[in-house]
């Protein structure tokens, strides 16, 4: 495929907008799928070096402007009971955002564990057109 060319994948009755829609949703899901299941100690350094690598990885693709994630400190244990004790990352130390372009729209994605439904939810903040 040469360089331009993966719209004529794409049904031409996609507009721009929601071709961004998705391409944040595949970032989102590739973001939070790569993470879950990451094992993981209290050690406030390592919990850090993969908050940054992630975010790195997540910036190699696509339209993408910036990463930001965030591991809830709070809720890693970090107390380990025997010698194959870890922690491991889950959805509800997940907080992340996604700042995506493409063409003229820009979307700023998240990914948050939300408390009352018990979920880590993945969701569009804001759609803007930028020039």
């Amino acid at each position: 495929m040469s360089k331009g060319n993966e719209n004529s994948y794409f049904s031409s009755d996609i507009s721009d907008r929601e071709r961004a829609c998705f391409e944040v949703g595949i970032k989102l899901g590739a973001l939070y799928h790569i993470l879950s299941g990451l094992p993981i100690s209290s050690n406030r350094e390592i919990v850090e070096s993969i908050e940054k690598g992630i975010e790195a990885s997540i910036s190699c693709q696509p339209y993408v402007k910036s990463v930001k994630i965030n591991l809830d400190w709070d809720r890693i244990k970090g107390k380990k009971e025997s010698e194959f004790d870890y922690d491991e990352i889950s959805g509800n130390l997940i907080s992340a955002i996604v700042v995506l372009e493409f063409k003229n729209v820009q979307i700023t994605a998240k990914v948050e564990w939300v408390e009352e439904l018990n979920y880590p939810l993945m969701f569009i903040e804001k759609i803007s057109n930028i020039s």
